[in-house]
């Protein structure tokens, strides 16, 4: 096309209005390295002064950098560009090539359109596009079209490309902490025997505690931390030790690589959730059963397939979800979370009431009422059912009660002498520091004063840090009640001849209690209302087996503070001849507390009396009468 025809096109009308440049690169990885680019587009508003346009005429819209032109929900500058050509203030639109305006032909005909309403000219690097001209509306057309169907081939391309990859697990992916790869691509447990021991032991402990946070709780009080690993940048993939974080934990719990298996697709897009930000849709998990690609036996494993798959499956249980029974709790109610309706199947919920009223909390069914606006099921209290269930699993365990101890002793040693174990290979980690540290400062020259001093300084750091977990490890082996003795072995002993002592002790949490009863009790079904003043327990053991017990229906107000029974009698025997003031006064006089615990006072004493519906005229506060006029 020549310059003749070109400037044919642009008319007065034009050049009395603006000529925006429209700049946009689709990710953040384009507008950091492909500067080129950038610089092509920019470029554009010296064509838009060579074609005519003033330099102060000429409008710069770039705030779509680093987003998608798939679509036009979250590019704001778009937005901005569709919004002033609709209003008849541009005269020109400039970019570098149908694709930077739009991948969509929904938008590409849209901005099209209304350019030909407001008689707005399209441009490039070569040729001035008029869309009211057929010839320039057939082309345009084409061009928005190749730009949809160049991105979409490509994406084609990439996404089989990579499946096909993946499908032979040949497609690299980032490795966790306690792998390496080698030269030839071999994949490697990490050579230090200290990373291999650490992640040991966080899998055994949450094989036996079967709480990710109760597994951060156990690393914290001994002091252990765990390895992680420097993404980018000259330490790339170096090992570093760092605090027990539990984000840190869950990825290491939740990652197959350690399992030994390569997987692809964990994840899915969700078109219909998008970020607000960016536009891009959102990754949702998918269930293990539906991974598209899992290819066991791939790598070295930390841990078998089965027991990950019984990890993922334990984490799960632990959210605290209506489907799920959520991890044991310090709250009084004992059926936390394993506790259903026995009308209408719904999880009960629990409440809990102000410390100051002393009652104990309850369970109810809402659910209805929560989805639907309909009356609660049944609600209760928990005093009665807990003792109940928890006197029905003593009996059922009572059978084994030495087993258990003699196990708890073995298990407490165990995890004694693996506790023993890491801080072992931590001192000879901080040794070999020590030594390393030692070698580089003797072969430094000494003549060097500044290196010199600099390498001492890092040999003594390195000897107060070996110094300081070995006064660590000695202050944990020397921590009473770590060890066990022949006199606590006899003691565990005699407790097993009572587990109901054990059960009730002090000493034992309600989140030990809860996790003792869920090893037999898979769920309970309580029903309140079907018999009156009854309620009906029904219990579901993990073998299968069902057992049924009937419990009394706490009366209400009985959980309610009351006056103590010779305070109410000595109010009865003053009530003749005194008011509730005199009363009050005496009683107070005396000691006596009310049910709340409080100095008795006229209201009080009057409450006691009506409430027992005691004649109220003896006991009327004497106020003086008004003289009447």
């Amino acid at each position: 096309m020549t310059g003749a025809s070109v400037h044919s096109k642009i008319r007065p009308e034009h050049l009395r209005r603006q000529a925006v440049v429209y700049v946009r690169q689709s990710g953040t990885h384009q507008v950091r390295s492909n500067r080129e680019s950038r610089q092509r587009q920019y470029a554009l508003i010296d064509r838009a002064k060579a074609l005519g346009w003033p330099a102060k005429g000429v409008k710069t819209i770039d705030e779509d950098q680093g987003r998608s032109g798939t679509g036009s929900e979250h590019r704001q500058g778009f937005k901005k560009l569709m919004a002033e050509i609709g209003a008849g203030q541009v005269g020109v639109v400039l970019a570098l090539e149908a694709s930077r305006l739009a991948r969509s032909s929904v938008d590409w005909h849209r901005l099209v359109e209304i350019c030909v309403i407001t008689q707005t000219l399209l441009a490039d690097e070569t040729a001035v596009y008029d869309p009211r001209d057929p010839n320039d509306r057939l082309l345009l057309g084409v061009k928005g079209t190749i730009s949809e169907a160049e991105l979409f081939t490509l994406r084609c391309r990439l996404h089989e490309g990579r499946w096909n990859k993946a499908r032979r697990g040949e497609l690299n992916r980032s490795l966790p902490v306690g792998f390496v790869r080698t030269e030839t691509g071999e994949v490697r447990k990490h050579p230090d025997r200290l990373v291999q021991a650490r992640l040991n032991y966080i899998f055994r402990l949450f094989r036996q505690l079967k709480v990710a946070r109760q597994v951060l709780r156990r690393l914290v009080n001994e002091k252990l931390k765990i390895p992680g690993q420097v993404w980018g940048g000259p330490r790339h993939g170096q090992v570093i030790w760092k605090e027990a974080d539990f984000s840190d934990l869950m990825r290491i719990l939740h990652n197959p690589t350690y399992a030994g298996a390569y997987v692809y697709g964990q994840h899915e897009y969700d078109p219909f959730d998008r970020s607000p930000a960016t536009g891009k849709a959102k990754m949702h998990p998918r269930p293990i059963e539906e991974w598209t690609v899992r290819l066991q036996g791939v790598y070295p494993a930390y841990i078998p397939w089965e027991q990950f798959v019984e990890n993922r499956r334990l984490l799960r249980s632990n959210w605290y979800r209506h489907e799920s029974c959520g991890a044991p709790r310090k709250g009084a109610a004992l059926l936390q979370g394993i506790v259903f309706c026995g009308r209408c199947g719904a999880k009960l919920r629990i409440y809990h009431y102000s410390t100051k009223e002393h009652r104990a909390p309850g369970y109810a069914c809402v659910y209805e009422y929560v989805r639907h606006g309909r009356t609660p099921c049944q609600s209760m209290s928990t005093r009665g059912i807990d003792e109940a269930i928890a006197e029905l699993f003593l009996s059922a365990v009572s059978p084994a009660k030495i087993e258990i101890a003699l196990r708890a002793m073995e298990e407490l040693e165990a995890q004694r002498q693996e506790t023993l174990r890491q801080w072992d290979l931590q001192l000879q980690q901080a040794d070999y520091e020590v030594e390393l540290a030692r070698r580089r400062y003797e072969s430094a020259d000494p003549e060097n004063r500044l290196v010199a001093a600099e390498l001492e300084a890092s040999w003594e750091e390195a000897l107060h840090q070996r110094e300081h977990l070995q006064e660590q490890r000695a202050a944990f082996e020397h921590q009473p009640g770590q060890s066990v003795g022949d006199e606590e072995r006899r003691m565990i002993r005699e407790l097993s001849q009572d587990l109901e002592r054990v059960w009730n002790a002090p000493t034992t949490t309600m989140e030990e209690r809860k996790t003792l009863l869920r090893l037999l009790v898979k769920r309970v079904h309580l029903d309140g209302v079907s018999e009156a003043g009854k309620i009906v327990i029904d219990v579901e053991w993990h073998t299968g087996a069902h057992s049924s017990i009937k419990v009394d229906r706490l009366q209400v107000g009985v959980w309610a503070p009351k006056t103590p029974p010779k305070a109410v009698q000595r109010i009865h025997e003053l009530l003749p001849r005194q008011d509730y003031a005199s009363i009050a006064k005496v009683l107070n006089k005396e000691g006596f507390k009310s049910a709340k615990g409080l100095p008795f006072n006229g209201q009080t004493v009057g409450y006691v009396v009506r409430s027992r519906g005691w004649s109220p005229k003896a006991g009327k506060i004497n106020r003086p009468r008004k003289a009447r006029s």
